[in-house]
């Protein structure tokens, strides 16, 4: 009889497991970002991982190389994982719009793909945490989810941290202001956009390279180079600054407004400000951007980025529903976390394990963990190999488990357990009745 064939247990290139000790730290994080969301009044979605081809990539045939492809049997042809949150989104307010109330504020979080070549903290798969409100166009909605990026870094604990602001209105009046062709606004934004990474001077020699010449180049370095001691104080050299362009001073007018909100809201002056180098999704964003910067690793990138897209329910042939949103980079942000040194990794989430080392006295370990688990304490009966006492302890040492309760013949005939406190190394007997109150007050003190 031929041997199976050892299949090598090796991850595909761009996927990670969590273990445990990740996971644990994760969930908690999670917890507080749904938690945030929830406070705020946005409502659970969830969709499927798996959509239509033609709803991801919108018929843009230069899309497809973004997606992975699903590889399902004959008859499933044309499927795809989802790459985002927001176009499921788009397709669900759609679909089911005579149903949900607007404006409609959703929070989701799940797993999206990426057809992308692998790279350093880059992953083909990961965690996306949304949160959208659909169908509203005022500028109040869009410094609710300023608002609510900040709450969620500070229920998070990262440290400090910036949101920067601005509007694609203004960007998309640079043309004017600078005095360059239009059609080429969205590759001047793309180098602009690079201005963290290659500084403006190579910013400027990209810019050189498309056409653009010494002056109007000088033009745009003027706007970047715009400053001011406050928000307020930019917005109004913004205004003089771009006086002859519309579009610009609509978008200029919705900062002032956004500025106004925040202020009303208690955000702090110190965590956002107007940064005009932010230049987010072309062709998708249509107001307000946003992009948070952690100050103590600004190098990692936003880890909570979003604004206002306008148009992208109109793709399923709906009206155009406003709409505005930011999404947490969980996985980005967990690394930074990590290089941050902000996790406290666990190795387990049991509080309490009771060893069962007398076949005897196994039904009284279970009537111990029963009473445990009713009052919500996490705890567990060993059932692992070891047979001795001994070997069992060591595990709960090893798992870093902080309460140990001992159960024999000697204790189920006494109505007690020994109940050890692993942190100081002081081991009591307890009544049975007493045993919860006992765990409960070596976790609290």
């Amino acid at each position: 009889m031929q041997q199976n064939k050892t299949i090598d247990p090796g991850l595909a290139g761009g996927f990670r497991d969590y273990l445990p000790e990740d996971m644990i730290p994760r969930q908690k994080m999670f917890d507080t970002i749904r938690s945030v969301f929830e406070c705020f009044g946005f409502l659970p979605l969830d969709t499927p991982g798996i959509e239509r081809e033609e709803i991801l990539t919108g018929g843009d045939p230069n899309f497809r190389m973004q997606i992975f492809k699903t590889g399902l049997r004959e008859g499933d042809e044309g499927l795809a994982l989802r790459f985002d949150l927001t176009v499921p989104l788009a397709r669900v307010v759609s679909l089911y719009s005579d149903k949900l109330e607007k404006p409609f504020k959703r929070y989701q979080m799940g797993k999206v793909w990426r057809g992308e070549k692998p790279q350093a903290g880059r992953f083909r798969e990961f965690i996306q945490f949304d949160a959208d409100i659909v169908g509203s166009n005022r500028v109040s909605a869009d410094a609710e989810i300023v608002a609510l990026m900040y709450e969620t870094l500070t229920a998070l604990n990262i440290g400090q941290f910036r949101i920067r602001i601005n509007n694609r209105k203004i960007l998309n009046g640079l043309s004017s202001f600078a005095g360059y062709d239009q059609a080429l606004n969205a590759d001047v934004l793309r180098s602009i956009d690079k201005l963290d990474k290659i500084r403006w001077e190579g910013v400027s020699e990209e810019l050189a390279q498309k056409g653009l010449t010494p002056v109007q180049i000088g033009k745009l370095e003027q706007f970047i180079n715009l400053k001011g001691e406050s928000a307020r104080e930019i917005i109004a050299n913004l205004l003089v600054l771009m006086s002859e362009s519309p579009e610009a001073i609509k978008g200029i007018g919705e900062l002032q407004e956004i500025a106004n909100c925040l202020d009303s809201l208690s955000i702090p002056a110190e965590c956002w400000n107007i940064d005009l180098s932010v230049a987010r999704g072309l062709g998708y964003y249509t107001g307000p951007v946003f992009e948070t910067i952690l100050s103590d690793l600004p190098s990692i990138g936003s880890v909570f980025s979003g604004g206002r897209y306008d148009d992208l329910v109109s793709r399923f042939g709906n009206q155009n529903l406003p709409s505005t949103g930011a999404s947490v980079g969980v996985d980005r942000l967990f690394a930074a976390m990590e290089k941050l040194s902000l996790l406290k990794k666990e190795k387990t989430i049991v509080k309490a394990t009771i060893l069962n080392f007398d076949k005897d006295a196994e039904d009284y370990c279970q009537m111990i963990v029963t009473s445990l688990r009713k009052k919500d304490i996490a705890s567990e009966i060993y059932l692992g190999k070891e047979a001795m006492l001994k070997g069992q302890l060591s595990y709960a040492i090893r798992q870093e488990i902080p309460v140990v309760i001992i159960a024999g013949g000697k204790e189920k005939e006494k109505k007690t357990a020994q109940v050890k406190d692993m942190r100081k190394r002081i081991q009591t007997e307890v009544p049975f009745d007493q045993i919860t109150s006992a765990v409960e007050t070596i976790l609290t003190s």
